[in-house]
């Protein structure tokens, strides 16, 4: 964790930036990482008011690789612009379990991308990521997929019980679900990177699961919209700070 803060800290004094927020990502927040994930490090910056008071298009995302760690970022506007759009990714890095770094300003980051949740369009997303990773499985022995076919039925059903996303890891989440008993018994394997007893009937049961899901989120009826206003008040706040 010191190692990257570090690399955190070096990145504001290269990029004259200051970092609000800083998590971990991917599945090592989550809970199913194997020996070989990189370690995915994702935040949002800030510039200086006068960078924002320019004419002419401006870079931000930036992006940096130092062995394992991958570092990604988003500059505020952006990233509130997406929060806005009930981005998936910039909602997930908010329910991250390890958190590198957090200003004051993150609360108003919070709590604007529980109001601007929507539900129908975001279990859309999960559905159809579902979908395509079961798909594009070729390979039975190459488990990648299946897991993140299993996180989007996980998250889908959190977010139609909850309207969230949840801030338990998968295998939490896995275990305390209402899932076919033989879906809970063989998606512990899978998190354990252990070979799957029944491959076949599991990911049979899985497409089930996101057809249920699908039929679900079409009686939805979306409720919450970008609040322009409110995220402009927001922006101009933390970068007047």
């Amino acid at each position: 964790m010191h190692a990257i803060r570090a690399k955190l800290k070096e990145i504001e004094e290269k990029n004259n930036i200051t970092i609000l927020f800083a998590c971990e990502a991917g599945s090592r927040a989550f809970g199913y990482e194997s020996e070989a994930s990189d370690r995915d490090i994702r935040f949002i910056y800030k510039h200086d008011l006068a960078w924002y008071l320019t004419v002419f298009p401006q870079n931000d995302v930036l992006e940096m690789t130092s062995g394992k760690f991958e570092f990604h970022g988003w500059d505020i506007k952006k990233a509130l612009y997406l929060i806005g759009k009930s981005n998936p990714s910039v909602l997930e890095w908010f329910i991250s379990p390890t958190i590198y770094k957090e200003t004051e300003e993150v609360k108003m980051l919070r709590e604007l991308s529980a109001d601007c949740t929507s539900v129908k369009p975001l279990l859309f997303h999960y559905i159809k990521m579902g979908k395509s990773n079961l798909k594009a499985q070729k390979d039975r022995s190459d488990q990648k997929r299946v897991v993140y076919a299993l996180k989007s039925i996980l998250f889908g059903r959190e977010l139609l019980e909850n309207e969230s996303l949840p801030r338990l890891t998968l295998p939490q989440l896995l275990q305390d679900s209402s899932l076919h008993e033989f879906i809970r018994m063989e998606g512990k394997l899978l998190f354990k990177r252990e070979a799957l007893r029944e491959p076949e009937h599991f990911i049979r049961h899985l497409k089930k699961e996101l057809t249920r899901l699908e039929k679900k989120a079409q009686l939805l009826e979306e409720r919450r919209v970008m609040v322009r206003i409110r995220i402009d008040e927001v922006f101009r706040l933390i970068v007047r700070r």
